[in-house]
C-alpha cells in the first residue's frame, strides 16, 4: 500500500473542503434573511485553519514518503482506500463548523450532520434552524452540493485520473458499474459532468428566486436539490414555499435523479430520443407514476384538491431521496406509507446525485433471479442477464458484488433495526427500522419518531454514531466500505 498517494489525496481533498467553508462563510456574510444573522468569524476561521493544517500535515508526510518510493502510479487498492477513508477525514472536518459555532449540540452530533450532509441523506439533529447561524445554514447546503456528485470526485477533476484507478473511484462515488464507464476520455467527461452539475444548480436558484424565495433561500435550496441532499433553510422545509417553487422543485428533483451521464450523451448526440430509449430512466419513471397514481387513489378521502401537489411533491421527494417535505405524509394511510418505504428503498438511477439502492440493481436482481428460475428446469442453458442499458451480458464481478450489495443490506437493515430497538427502547419498532432504512438509503426523514416534522436529535450518543456509519455505508454502496476491513486490501493487491 503506498500511503504517500492516500496522504496527498486526502490532503487535496481537505483544502477543496476549506475552499468550501470560505464559499459558505462568504456568501451568508453578503447575504441577508430572517435567520440569526450572526456571522461566527472567529469559529469559522478556527474551522478553516485546523482543516488547512490538517491538510498541509498530510502533504508534508505524502512528500516525505513519496521520496521512499519509485513507484507513484496509483493502483486499484489505493483507490478503494481512498474512496472510503476520504468520507470519515472530511466528515470529521466538515463537523468544524457545527462545534464551533456552539449551536447546542454534542461532536457526535455534530459529525451526524456533517455526514448527512457529504453523503446527501438530510436526516438532522437541529430542532430550530432559525437559531442556527446564516452561515452555518450555507455550509449544510454546501457539503450537500460537494456530496452531490461525491466530493472524491472533485478530486479526480482536479488530478484528471483517468484509467482503471479513476474508473473505481469514480465507480465508488457514482454507484455505476465499471463496465459502463467505457467513456474514450474519461477525464473530459468528468470536466463534462461537473459542468452540467454546475449549470444545472445556477438554473435552479434563478428559478427559485423567480417563484418568490429570497435569494439566500434560492441559493441554498438550489445546492440542495441539485445533490437531491434536502436540508433546507427553514423548520418546515417546502411547506410556506409557493406552488411553483414546488413544482419547480419536482422538475429538478427529476432531472438530478436520472443518470448525468445520459445528458452527457443527449448533448453530444443531439438527440432527446436517448432519454426514451434509456431502459432505467424509463423504468423509474413508470414506478414513480404507478406510485402516485396509487397514494393519490389511497389518500382520496383525507386530501382536498389543494393537497395533491403536496402529495406528489413528497412523493417525487422521497423516489428521489431528497428528502425535502410539505406536510406530513406520517398522518397518510399505512398503505401510502408503505409505498413511501419501498420507493425510499429502490431510490433513483445509478450515476445520479440520488441515494437508494439504484433502479439498475433492482432490475439487474430480478434478471438474475428470472434466469436461475429458467435454469431449473433448462440447466444446460447458459442463461446470463444482460445489463441494464446495455446488450451486454453481466459478467461475474457484477454478479458477485449486486449480491454483496443486496446481502449486507438486509443484514444492516435487521442488524441496525435489532440494535436501535435494544439501544432506544423508548423508540417504536417501526421507527426503528425506519431510521436504518432512511440512512442506511440516504433518503432523510423517515416515518414514526424520525418522521417529517421530527428530527434525529432525541436518540443516544451510540445510535448517532451506528446512524452516521450507516449513511457512509449506504453512500459507499456498502462493498467500497466492508473492504477497507479487510487486511489483505492493506498487505496484499
Amino acid at each position: 500500500m503506498n500511503f504517500s498517494i492516500i496522504f496527498r489525496a486526502i490532503s487535496y481533498l481537505l483544502i477543496i473542503l476549506s475552499i468550501a467553508m470560505g464559499f459558505s462563510f462568504f456568501i451568508g456574510w453578503i447575504s441577508t434573511s430572517e435567520h440569526n444573522n450572526e456571522i461566527a468569524t472567529k469559529e469559522w476561521i478556527l474551522s478553516l485553519s485546523i482543516t488547512l493544517f490538517s491538510a498541509f500535515v498530510l502533504l508534508f508526510f505524502s512528500r516525505s514518503n513519496s521520496e521512499k518510493k519509485k513507484d507513484r502510479k496509483m493502483l486499484r487498492k489505493e483507490a478503494i482506500a481512498i474512496a472510503g477513508i476520504a468520507w470519515i477525514v472530511c466528515g470529521i472536518h466538515a463537523a468544524l463548523p457545527y462545534v464551533f459555532c456552539n449551536i447546542g449540540i454534542s461532536f457526535d452530533q455534530c459529525f451526524f450532520e456533517a455526514i448527512s450532509g457529504l453523503t446527501t441523506t438530510g436526516s438532522t439533529v437541529l430542532d430550530d434552524l432559525n437559531k442556527i447561524p446564516k452561515t452555518l445554514l450555507v455550509w449544510r447546503s454546501t457539503t450537500q452540493w460537494l456530496g452531490g456528485l461525491g466530493i472524491v470526485m472533485i478530486f479526480l477533476l482536479i488530478q484528471s485520473r483517468d484509467g482503471a484507478s479513476g474508473k473505481m473511484m469514480f465507480g465508488a462515488e457514482s454507484s455505476l458499474p465499471i463496465s459502463d464507464l467505457n467513456f474514450s476520455n474519461f477525464a473530459k467527461a468528468q470536466r463534462s459532468l461537473w459542468t452540467i452539475y454546475i449549470c444545472l444548480t445556477i438554473i435552479c436558484a434563478l428559478g427559485y428566486r423567480f417563484f418568490g424565495m429570497t435569494n439566500f433561500q434560492a441559493i441554498n435550496h438550489a445546492l440542495t436539490t441539485t445533490a437531491t441532499g434536502g436540508f433546507s433553510t427553514e423548520n418546515n422545509s417546502f411547506s410556506n414555499f409557493s406552488q411553483g417553487a414546488k413544482i419547480w422543485a419536482i422538475l429538478f428533483m427529476l432531472i438530478c435523479s436520472i443518470s448525468l451521464f445520459l445528458y452527457l450523451v443527449i448533448i453530444k448526440k443531439r438527440k432527446t430520443s436517448v432519454l426514451k430509449e434509456n431502459e432505467e430512466a424509463r423504468w423509474f419513471l413508470v414506478l414513480l407514476i404507478s406510485a402516485i397514481t396509487l397514494i393519490l387513489i389511497n389518500n382520496r378521502n383525507i386530501f382536498d384538491q389543494s393537497s395533491i401537489l403536496d402529495t406528489l411533491f413528497n412523493v417525487v421527494a422521497i423516489s428521489t431521496s431528497t428528502g425535502y417535505v410539505s406536510g406530513d405524509y406520517d398522518v397518510w394511510p399505512t398503505l401510502s406509507k408503505e409505498i413511501l418505504l419501498i420507493l425510499m428503498v429502490i431510490g433513483g438511477c445509478s450515476g445520479s446525485t440520488a441515494g437508494g439502492m439504484k433502479v439498475s440493481r433492482i432490475l439487474l436482481w430480478f434478471r438474475f433471479i428470472r434466469s436461475e428460475l429458467t435454469r431449473t428446469f433448462r440447466p444446460q442453458m447458459e442463461s446470463i442477464p444482460r445489463m441494464v442499458n446495455s446488450s451486454k451480458s453481466v459478467d461475474k464481478n457484477t454478479l458477485g458484488q449486486l449480491f454483496v450489495i443486496f446481502t449486507a443490506s438486509f443484514f444492516f437493515l435487521i442488524l441496525g433495526s435489532l440494535l436501535m430497538h435494544a439501544i432506544e427502547p423508548d423508540i417504536s419498532i417501526k421507527g426503528c427500522i425506519a431510521s436504518v432504512v432512511t440512512t442506511l438509503c440516504n433518503n432523510g426523514p423517515a416515518f414514526a419518531e424520525f418522521g417529517p416534522t421530527k428530527n434525529f436529535s432525541h436518540i443516544s450518543t451510540i445510535s448517532t454514531i451506528m446512524l452516521t456509519a450507516f449513511m457512509i455505508l449506504g453512500r459507499l454502496g456498502f462493498v467500497y466500505a466492508l473492504v477497507l476491513f479487510s487486511r489483505k486490501l492493506w498487505k496484499h493487491y
